[in-house]
């Protein structure tokens, strides 16, 4: 058996055409995310330094300690 569809090549041609835009479309929406992730990186490291995360850590590493410490007091 045998079984035969038959396109009309403009029918495949603005398909593979509306689905290269789909696609073109989907990589331009994430090169802009991506330059936007960059961009807060960059504004973060400018208004928080590396030295000045890893204090805060510890101080917040800190606080959270001394909470545990007092949930385990009777």
């Amino acid at each position: 058996m045998k079984l035969m569809i038959e396109i009309p090549d403009e029918e495949i041609y603005e398909t593979g055409k509306e689905t290269l835009k789909k696609k073109i479309e989907e990589y331009l929406e994430f090169i802009k995310l991506e330059k936007d992730i960059k961009e807060i990186s960059k504004e973060l490291k400018e208004i928080f330094s590396e030295n000045r995360y890893w204090e805060e850590v510890e101080k917040i590493r800190q606080e959270a300690w001394q909470e545990y410490k007092k949930s385990l007091e009777l």
